[in-house]
C-alpha cells in the first residue's frame, strides 16, 4: 500500500495514516515477549561491588541481603557475572508451589576447584527451610543437587566429570511426576552454550531424583556456601519452559532489557518513523 500513488488509486491521507499505524501496532503484538520468566538475575552491577544490598533482576521484592559475594567480569567475556562467597539470600516476589507445575532453573557456572569437599550453589527455600541445593553437593566435588528428601541417595552428581575454568550452562527441572505428591528433579549439564534448549532437555538427564522428592513450595532464593571463591555464576533464570529459563542464561553476557522495554523502544521507533512521513507529506 502507497500514499503516494496516482489519485485514482491511493487512499485519503487520514485513512493512511490510520493503516499504517494499525500495522506498527499488529507488528508489535505480534512481537515475542520474554513474559514466562518468573525470577532472573543477569548480575547487572558495577565490577568488584558486594553483591549485599544488590536489587536488579526480576521477580525479586527486596534487594540480596548478607554474604560476602562479588561482582566480576561475565563468563563468557561480556556482561558480569558473581563470584560467590559466604551465603546471601534474597526474597522471591512470590511463592511457587512445585505441585503440578513445571519449573525450569537454569545458570552458567564456572568452578576454579573441585577438591576440598565442601560446598557451594544456589538453594530454594520455604522461609527459613532449604528445599533443594543446586551447585556443588556438600562434599561431592562434583556439579548436582541435594533435594533434602530425608532419604537415603537425595544427593545426586551429574553422570560426567566436568572440567574446572570451563564454563557449563545447568539447568534444573522440577516437573510433575506420575508418583501422586513428589515432584521429579533432573539436572542437565553441557559445555556447549549454543545447545538448543528443547534438544538439551529432551535427552536423559545428567542427574535425577524421580517419585522420591515431596512436592514443595519455595519464596527465597540463597547463593553462597562455604567454598568462598571457587565458583562464578551469571545469567539465573526461572521459567515454565526450558527454552525461556536457558535462552536468558545463554544471553546473559549483554543486558536484556524487559518486555515493557522493547515494547516502549519499539514504538519510539514506530513513531519517530511516523512523524517524519507526516512531516514529509506536509512539504
Amino acid at each position: 500500500m502507497s500514499c503516494n500513488m496516482p489519485f485514482h488509486t491511493h487512499l485519503p491521507k487520514r485513512m493512511c495514516s490510520t493503516a499504517i499505524l494499525g500495522i506498527v501496532i499488529t507488528l508489535l503484538a505480534a512481537a515475542p515477549a520474554r513474559t514466562a520468566l518468573l525470577f532472573t538475575e543477569n548480575f547487572n552491577y558495577t565490577v568488584g561491588s558486594n553483591l549485599s544490598g544488590l536489587n536488579g533482576g526480576t521477580g525479586f521484592s527486596g534487594a540480596w541481603t548478607g554474604g560476602d559475594s562479588t561482582i566480576v567480569a561475565g563468563l563468557g567475556g561480556t556482561g558480569n557475572a558473581v563470584q560467590v562467597g559466604t551465603s546471601g539470600t534474597r526474597s522471591l516476589s512470590s511463592t511457587f508451589s512445585t505441585s503440578g507445575n513445571s519449573y525450569y532453573i537454569s545458570y552458567l557456572m564456572r568452578v576454579s576447584d573441585f577438591s576440598g569437599g565442601q560446598y557451594t550453589g544456589l538453594s530454594l527455600f520455604d522461609g527459613g527451610t532449604e528445599q533443594m541445593f543446586f551447585g556443588i553437593p556438600w562434599q561431592r566435588e562434583n556439579f548436582g543437587f541435594d533435594a533434602h528428601a530425608g532419604v537415603s541417595g537425595d544427593i545426586k552428581t551429574i553422570n560426567f566429570t566436568p572440567s574446572t575454568n570451563t564454563t557449563y550452562l545447568i539447568t534444573l527441572g522440577l516437573l510433575p511426576s506420575t508418583t501422586p505428591g513428589k515432584v521429579d528433579v533432573k539436572m542437565w549439564a553441557t559445555n556447549n552454550l549454543g545447545v538448543d534448549p528443547d534438544a538439551f532437555v529432551g535427552g536423559a538427564p545428567n542427574a535425577s531424583l524421580l517419585g522420591v522428592k515431596d512436592n514443595f513450595s519455595f519464596n527465597t532464593l540463597r547463593l553462597g556456601g562455604d567454598y568462598a571463591g571457587n565458583l562464578k555464576l551469571a545469567g539465573v533464570a526461572n521459567a515454565p519452559t526450558a527454552a525461556e529459563a536457558i535462552n536468558f542464561s545463554t544471553q546473559s553476557g549483554e543486558s536484556v532489557p524487559e518486555p515493557g522495554t522493547w515494547v516502549a523502544a519499539a514504538l519510539l521507533a514506530g513513531g519517530a518513523a511516523f512523524a517524519r512521513w507526516r512531516r514529509r507529506l506536509a512539504k
